[in-house]
């Protein structure tokens, strides 16, 4: 019986990094938002539905109802030691993206990465805006036609 409870441990213990498995962008919005002057939201299941709506005032609004979980981290008020290295962290946490352009936003340009894209569908979207240190993902099932989509509406 004993052996029967120390193998289960050991296989939910094998099985923990899957159920919780996070993206490289995830991680570092988790890894900076007790940073001092950091500020994050993650909203997933009921929380969407307080920033869906939000997702709709911006440029990102045709795919608001295909966003499952959004995660922002905001660093402007961070001290400049730490905003350097989060930076260096951002650059090589993006080179598993495809870089999908500058584009403009409310707030500026902003730099668009895309999680590679598997059967026409990309799972994650990530935002980033270098001027005030904001990065944006947007976890859910988005096909490749609809985000080239996003970039026609703006032109």
């Amino acid at each position: 019986m004993m052996k029967k409870f120390i193998l289960m441990i050991m296989v939910m213990a094998g099985l923990a990094p899957f159920l919780y498995a996070q993206s490289p962008v995830e991680r570092l919005v988790v890894k900076y938002a007790d940073v001092k002057g950091a500020k994050d939201l993650v909203a997933k299941g009921t929380k969407m539905d307080l920033a869906r709506p939000l997702i709709r005032k911006t440029s990102l609004a045709p795919i608001a109802d295909n966003v499952d979980e959004l995660s922002v981290l905001r660093l402007q008020n961070a001290s400049e030691q730490d905003k350097a290295r989060f930076q260096k962290e951002l650059n090589a946490a993006l080179k598993s993206y495809q870089y999908y352009g500058k584009h403009d936003s409310k707030n500026g340009k902003v730099d668009v990465y895309v999680e590679v894209p598997e059967n026409g569908y990309v799972s994650e979207l990530v935002v980033y805006n270098p001027a005030i240190y904001t990065l944006n993902s947007l976890h859910g099932r988005f096909t490749v036609k609809s985000l080239l989509e996003l970039s026609k509406e703006k032109n």
